[in-house]
């Protein structure tokens, strides 16, 4: 599937566009994720709020990825004029107000199939429970029972693993094999973020303190999330989710980490190595892209942050030079352009602070995606 929408993208871009929503749900029924994971999908994909009744009960998500209460007025049924289709015993929707968009009837339809496949299933089995043991949204007495059901103890502390869905259940349980959490049975479930498909994967369930304590034995690309209670996991699924997103990228043209939106690599990115740096950057992701110091980095090329980088982590410019291939003097003459430029010396104590934030600020901004 994924082999044919590349290459019907450059055929009929509307084609692909539909064909990448069957991939979507496909990949989401895939992982056994629930019905409130199919409704976030849903809203992500549509821009909008989607919902369900099912049993007499109404479910809503948001394109934020989180739920919505129902209806204050207790309906339980779609507006006049919101895309919708029924299921086995209830009615799935997406909220759309205005021009339907030119995906909402194959949303919507893939939903209501999706719904009918997983309303088989039910929330005990493990990929439900741990998409509820994952979900911020939802209380921590849903969530511990939940834990109850797969066995972990939500006072012990666990840690979470993001890799692209794209990898797929086998695909993942190959990056990780960290004691039990690579074995056959690991905990792992595709989770529905705004920024694509992530399967998660639990690491550390057998006791031994190794196994939540490093991304030791985990092949890239992946995030970890930093070690949290299992009543908390949302927390450690986020930084793990962000982790993933920080990764450097590989630029092809010079071989070097860090640039942009050069291509994907293997490098895995553990959450707890940043320290207050994951605090600071988690607080400015929301504006970093009216940040100055971010501004100024996006306009530079990659051949350009990758000199940056280099002045910035070298003892020296002549140590700079050596590794860029450059003769030092023209370096010194760059560095001083930069350092002009950006308005600060990004070999200075202060100037290395604000680049390397800048620098990570800057990833999110371009990485659009998780995969």
């Amino acid at each position: 599937m994924q082999e044919l929408v590349g290459r019907l993208t450059a055929l009929d871009p509307e084609a692909s566009e539909t064909l990448k929503v069957v991939a979507y749900f496909d990949v989401l029924v895939g992982g056994g994720v629930g019905l409130q994971a199919l409704l976030r999908g849903a809203a992500l994909l549509s821009g909008t709020v989607a919902g369900a009744v099912v049993a007499g009960r109404t479910h809503r998500a948001g394109p934020d990825g989180a739920r919505r209460e129902a209806p204050a007025d207790g309906g339980t049924d779609p507006h006049e004029g919101w895309p919708s289709r029924p299921v086995d015993g209830g009615r799935v929707w997406i909220e759309r107000e205005g021009r339907a968009h030119a995906n909402d009837d194959m949303v919507v339809e893939r939903l209501a199939l999706a719904v009918d496949l997983v309303r088989a299933r039910h929330d005990g089995e493990p990929a439900g429970s741990l998409g509820v043991v994952l979900d911020a949204t939802r209380e921590v007495g849903e969530r511990r029972t939940a834990l109850a059901r797969l066995r972990l103890d939500p006072a012990r502390e666990y840690r979470v693993a993001a890799v692209p869905a794209s990898r797929g259940e086998a695909g993942a349980r190959a990056a990780v094999r960290s004691g039990v959490a690579g074995a056959p049975g690991a905990l792992s479930t595709v989770v529905a973020t705004p920024y694509g498909l992530v399967r998660a994967v639990v690491l550390g369930r057998a006791g031994s303190e190794a196994e939540v304590s490093g991304p030791a034995g985990i092949s890239g690309p992946a995030g970890i999330g930093v070690a949290r209670p299992g009543d908390q996991l949302p927390e450690s699924f986020r930084t793990a989710l962000l982790a993933l997103r920080l990764r450097p990228r590989r630029d092809t043209a010079h071989g070097n980490a860090g640039q942009g939106n050069a291509g994907h690599d293997d490098t895995v990115l553990d959450a707890a190595d940043l320290g207050v740096v994951l605090a600071a950057v988690s607080v400015l992701e929301p504006v970093a892209a009216q940040q100055p110091d971010v501004a100024a980095l996006a306009r530079l090329d990659a051949r350009t942050r990758a000199v940056l980088d280099e002045l910035a982590a070298a003892e020296s410019v002549r140590a700079a030079a050596t590794v860029l291939g450059m003769h030092h003097s023209t370096l010194q003459v760059r560095h001083d352009h930069l350092t002009t430029e950006l308005g600060y010396d990004p070999r200075s104590l202060p100037g290395r602070a604000r680049f390397q934030l800048a620098r990570l600020l800057l990833r999110l901004v371009e990485n659009g995606s998780a995969g």
